[in-house]
């Protein structure tokens, strides 16, 4: 497997916990708005926890696969001395 397959996975991975956290946060609707689903506590912060962590943990993999674009290249430069 090369880098490409590794980030082919990564982006799939977070495509598929973005999709989990929008779903996540329409099932935390408030009591004054009728027709949303609302779940248990307990359950919420499960859920949470399994959605934010491997998606925390799937962006760090993917930074550092792909340096920022920002980042520069050490340059080594040569000095040479003079024969006059």
């Amino acid at each position: 497997m090369d880098m490409n397959d590794v980030d082919l996975s990564l982006h799939q991975i977070e495509q598929m916990a973005l999709v989990a956290v929008k779903v996540h946060e329409s099932l935390m609707g408030s009591d004054t708005a009728p027709g949303f689903f609302q779940m248990p506590a307990e359950d919420s912060e499960l859920l949470s926890f399994s959605i934010y962590d491997p998606l925390k943990r799937v962006r760090a993999l993917r930074a550092e696969l792909q340096p920022p674009e920002s980042a520069t290249a050490p340059v080594l430069t040569l000095i040479r001395a003079r024969l006059d």
